[in-house]
């Protein structure tokens, strides 16, 4: 019993997985989409922190954190704000950490915005927040640390001294003493004030614009911290725990198997079609087995037990290589990310999933394909009379399979059931692979008028389908998964984009007049810098007489008049005087019944409110805090509509004249240009060496570009992965192809044909069977992502340039890869 066993066992693995390269490209067929999957694991184990990673990264050495929230008031979130209601009571550690996203320090002559942070960082509650690289971590009111990036950026060393714009007389430089990372951002611009730097710079006046905010890091007894808690949130701060951090995770986190789906899905349609075409050549051998007294049973379990070998072994195989790789990309991904990565630790989890799934998607694709082991008699398989094809059953189950798809994915476009979706794609996919053969048939037929190996590769592929229909089937799924991928990104990219609400119109530049006045200097710069011939229009508003300004230096603080209508506050009215003003706020040029309104110094109302309607509008105003308030009753009329640009900039408008009559004035908030081109690359550096001179930092100017949504990293790993899933899976179909086409070659050999026709002809086949692959894979990535993306009401977009470019190079390569794998012939020739 034991030595039959052996025996079933050799012939399993000689016989039914083959020798040499050809069991290599067996092996390698199951081995790389695990291979894939398992490193790509690993690369997003890294990108994920650990728990305790992101707890340091907020926290540092603390066990709370109380925020101070930002307010709109331009005092409450100006720094000051926690610093009367520090948490205090109780034994322990108090430490505070102001913080900026948009803080403006004159870097390389121009003033830009940084991230800004403040604390003491010799405490041991902020260890873990930086990381210091050069020099040290500042420690007093007069030094300064700034992040890598920036130092590299704007060539700044340790030494160098740092502008505060707004800094009053009596501050003191401030220096470089180093150079700091974020340990989990990437590639930050910040700088890192010593304790008491923001109070040196303070002027008391610009406090709504630096939008400083103040938390706190708290350290103390489990009862202190409970109490501390408490009162944060009855204050409505934010309170952050090492729990509540640590505790916060990702999709891949939760659903550790999403990645291991893909290859295991590839790896059962490698197998099936892998097998199928490895039964039939397996004829002869078979055939002379049953000769011997071997049941069709026995052949049968022969075959199974070499498939689920080569199964177990190419997935052992690829979960190896697989962990191996990921980790010898750690110092890469370390590099491209530029920041921490997670500990290293195995996701035993997702990658036993992974194991269990690629063994049974394999054993699950083999078992069919290996009926075929006592289908036929001794006779057909010794003589290798070919069995009767019936087309006819194979064309029925591809239009069914088809119909159905198309229904199911009707279906679920019309009812927005996205789970189905993809199903029905899939199915639509699977009818166009069984009507493979008829394309094969058409092509050998369209052969005639080719040159001798094109025509013979053609004829070839014709006579012989289930060859190509196998390497197509065993590709086609790893380029729906990639293109799936990428036209689900661009879809929602794209859609991102064209939802964008920009607080500016395309291509539109503004300099605000917050800290100088409107002078024909100012005018004068900024027209130089973006162009003499392109229009500049100023922007207005309506503004109580004689107010001054909220926040000292700053102008554009000044109180507000507001329109209110139906009970209803509507929002701050804006003044325009001229048609190209009003285009330039609107998008489009006044209807004659909204130019008759403004001329006739009534109130153009932009938003679709009240439902109370306009009637007993007044406009309301206060010149300061302690001056009375004023209404005036004004006529106001509703406008035609308006995009949503125009109403986050606006919300009712006025002639100049108008408000003057109703006793107010007229701000000058900002000068505007809409370019007729995209703007240049380098146009806020031009303007910024124009205007800072004048008074306008370079922060403060903006210029409205194309939206570009961000890509998560994670997307970008996936994009990459199924990339090269794709380009693999192609690869190992052709040389797999390759190897099956020997008999052919070595035939060729005979005859006289040379090496060249011989590499031609592979290179014919695989153009062909790549080629295929690529265009069902195409069409079937298309519709797995407009299936998800259509019951959203998403259009489909996919960079149909690029993917053909991508498709051609892929399928060059693989007609070059398949004449370098030319079978060696001479020496089987020999040998016979």
């Amino acid at each position: 019993m034991r030595r039959e066993r052996e025996t079933a066992l050799w012939l399993a693995w000689r016989l039914v997985i083959g020798r040499g390269w050809r069991r290599f490209t067996l092996v390698a067929l199951f081995a790389v989409p695990v291979l894939l999957s398992a490193a790509s694991l690993q690369v997003i184990g890294m990108l994920n922190l650990t728990g305790e990673q992101k707890a340091q990264s907020r926290l540092g050495g603390a066990h709370l954190a109380l925020a101070v929230p930002q307010t709109g008031d331009g005092r409450a979130g100006d720094g000051r704000a926690g610093q009367d209601a520090a948490p205090s009571g109780g034994p322990g550690e108090v430490v505070a950490v102001r913080s900026s996203p948009v803080f403006p320090l004159l870097l390389s002559g121009t003033t830009q915005e940084v991230g800004y942070r403040e604390s003491d960082w010799s405490s041991p509650l902020t260890s873990g927040l930086l990381r210091p690289l050069t020099g040290r971590l500042p420690a007093a009111d007069d030094e300064i640390a700034v992040s890598r990036t920036l130092a590299e950026e704007e060539h700044l060393a340790p030494g160098d001294t740092v502008v505060f714009p707004w800094a009053p007389a009596s501050a003191r430089p401030v220096r470089i003493v180093g150079t700091v990372e974020d340990p989990t951002a990437y590639r930050a611009r910040f700088a890192a004030g010593g304790p008491g730097l923001f109070a040196q710079w303070d002027d008391h006046a610009h406090g709504g614009v630096l939008s400083v905010t103040t938390s706190w890091l708290v350290k103390s007894d489990p009862a202190t911290e409970a109490r501390l808690a408490a009162e944060a949130r009855d204050r409505h701060w934010q309170v952050l725990t090492r729990a509540s951090v640590s505790s916060a995770r990702t999709m891949l986190d939760a659903q550790p198997g999403l990645l291991a789906v893909p290859g295991s899905a590839i790896v059962l349609f490698s197998a099936a079609a892998a097998f199928s075409l490895r039964m039939r050549r397996l004829d002869r051998q078979l055939g002379m087995l049953s000769a011997v007294g071997f049941s069709g049973a026995r052949l049968v379990r022969l075959a199974r037990t070499g498939g689920a070998a080569v199964v177990t072994a190419g997935t052992a195989a690829g979960l190896v290589g697989g962990v191996a790789l990921g980790q010898a990309a750690r110092p890469l991904v370390r590099q491209a990310v530029e920041r921490d990565l997670g500990g290293f630790s195995l996701p035993f989890a997702a990658l036993g999933f992974l194991a269990l799934g690629a063994v049974a998607a394999g054993v699950a694709g083999i078992w069919l394909p290996t009926r075929a082991a006592r289908n036929s008699s001794v006779r057909e398989r010794l003589t290798r009379a070919p069995r009767p094809a019936n087309p006819a059953r194979r064309r029925t189950v591809a239009a069914v399979t088809g119909g159905l798809g198309a229904l199911v994915l009707l279906f679920a476009a019309v009812q927005g059931a996205e789970v189905v979706g993809p199903a029905g794609a899939l199915l639509l996919v699977l009818a166009a692979l069984a009507a493979l053969p008829d394309a094969l048939h058409l092509l050998g037929r369209t052969a005639s008028r080719l040159p001798t190996a094109g025509r013979f590769a053609l004829r070839d592929l014709a006579r012989e389908r289930r060859r190509p229909v196998a390497a197509i089937a065993s590709s086609t799924l790893a380029v729906v998964l990639a293109v799936g991928a990428a036209s689900f990104v661009a879809s929602q990219t794209a859609m991102d984009r064209a939802t964008h609400v920009g607080s500016r119109r395309l291509n539109q530049v503004e300099v605000p007049l917050r800290h100088v006045e409107p002078s024909a200097a100012v005018l004068a710069a900024f027209r130089g810098a973006v162009g003499d011939t392109v229009p500049v229009e100023t922007l207005q508003s309506a503004a109580p007489a004689g107010a001054r300004p909220v926040a000292e230096g700053n102008r554009l603080s000044a109180p507000p008049v507001e329109l209110q209508a139906g009970g209803l506050p509507i929002g701050g009215v804006d003044v325009v005087d001229t048609e190209e003003q009003f285009r330039d706020l609107t998008g489009r040029a006044p209807s004659p019944r909204e130019w008759a309104a403004l001329t006739g110094q009534q109130v153009l109302v932009l938003v679709p409110g009240p439902p109370g309607g306009l009637a007993g509008a007044t406009l309301e105003s206060q010149a300061g805090r302690d001056a009375p308030r004023r209404a005036v009753p004004v006529a106001a009329v509703r406008a035609d509509p308006v995009d949503a640009t125009t109403l986050t900039q606006s919300r009712a408008l006025m002639t100049g004249a108008a408000a003057r009559t109703k006793g107010f004035d007229v701000l000058v908030k900002c000068y505007r240009a809409t370019l007729p081109a995209d703007p240049p690359a380098d146009l806020e550096e031009r303007l910024g060496k124009a205007l800072e001179p004048l008074g306008v930092p370079t922060s403060e100017i903006h210029v409205e570009r194309v939206y570009q949504p961000p890509l998560p990293a994670r997307w970008s790993v996936m994009l990459t992965i199924g990339a090269a899933v794709a380009l693999l899976s192609a690869m190992t179909a052709v040389a797999g192809s390759a190897q099956e086409i020997r008999p052919r070659m070595l035939l060729l050999r005979v005859i006289g044909f040379p090496g060249g026709v011989q590499r031609r002809v592979l290179a014919v086949q695989a153009a062909v069977i790549v080629g295929l692959a690529m265009l069902l894979g195409v069409a079937g990535g298309w519709l797995v992502a407009g299936s998800q993306l259509w019951p959203q009401h998403i259009p489909v977009t996919l960079p149909w340039w690029t993917v053909l470019a991508t498709a051609l190079g892929v399928t060059a390569l693989a007609a070059a890869a398949a004449a370098a794998l030319r079978p060696r012939t001479d020496a089987r020739l020999r040998e016979r």
